[in-house]
C-alpha cells in the first residue's frame, strides 16, 4: 500500500522479526479467519502478541489499568487486573461491548463525547497500565505521562501511524512518550508483530 512496503513492514518501514513470523502469524490468520468466517473475536487485546504476553508478565490482581479505546482488550484487562477505566467515543461500539463489559463488575466503562470528554473522562489517579488504543493519542499520550504509576507501564498501540483526524497525531503521541521514557531513564520496548485477526 502507500503507507506500507509489505504485509510483513509496518508504516515506519520495520520487518516482522523471522521468530514472531512464525510464532505469530499463523494465530493472526486463524483469529482472522475466525472473524471474517463466524464474527468471532477471541477476548484478547488486539495488540502484539508479544506485547500481550509481556503485560500479563507485569500485570497483576491489583493492577489498575486505564484504557483509551475499548473492545476485546477491556474483557481481558479485567481478568487479570484489580480496575480498569476505559474511554470510547465511537457510540456503536460503545454500545456493542457496554453489556459484555456490565457482567464483569471490575470495570468502569465511559463514552466520550468529544475530544476534551476523551482524555477528561479519565479519573485524575495513577494506573498501572496506560493502553493508548483509541482517538487523539498525543492527548492521550500527554496525559499518561502525568497518571503513570512508579512502575507502570504505557503501551501506544499502532505507534507507526501517522497524523490522522481520529487517532490524532501519533509522531506527536510517540515523541511526547519517548522523551518522557529518556527524562525518566526508562526502558522502551518495540514490537513490530501480529496481532489477533490482523495478518499485517
Amino acid at each position: 500500500s502507500e503507507t506500507r512496503k509489505t504485509r510483513l513492514h509496518d508504516e515506519l518501514g520495520a520487518f516482522v522479526p523471522l521468530g514472531r513470523l512464525l510464532r505469530n502469524g499463523p494465530r493472526a490468520l486463524l483469529t482472522g479467519a475466525a472473524r471474517l468466517l463466524f464474527d468471532w473475536r477471541q477476548e484478547l487485546p488486539w495488540i502484539s502478541y508479544d506485547a500481550r504476553n509481556e503485560l500479563a508478565r507485569v500485570l497483576t490482581p491489583r493492577s489498575k489499568v486505564l484504557e483509551f479505546g475499548s473492545g476485546m482488550s477491556t474483557m481481558w484487562y479485567a481478568r487479570h487486573t484489580a480496575s480498569v477505566v476505559s474511554i470510547e467515543d465511537f457510540r456503536p461500539w460503545f454500545d456493542l461491548v457496554a453489556p459484555r463489559v456490565a457482567r464483569l463488575g471490575n470495570v468502569d466503562y465511559r463514552f466520550a463525547g468529544n475530544r476534551a470528554e476523551y482524555v477528561g473522562l479519565a479519573p485524575e489517579r495513577l494506573y498501572d497500565l496506560i493502553m493508548i488504543d483509541g482517538s487523539f493519542r498525543d492527548d492521550c499520550a500527554r496525559f499518561a505521562i502525568e497518571h503513570l504509576s512508579e512502575t507502570g507501564v504505557i503501551y501506544l498501540d499502532n505507534s507507526d501511524k501517522g497524523l490522522d483526524e481520529k487517532t490524532g497525531n501519533v509522531p506527536e503521541a510517540r515523541r511526547i512518550l519517548l522523551a518522557f521514557a529518556a527524562e525518566k531513564g526508562l526502558p522502551v520496548h518495540e514490537f513490530t508483530d501480529f496481532a489477533p485477526t490482523q495478518l499485517h
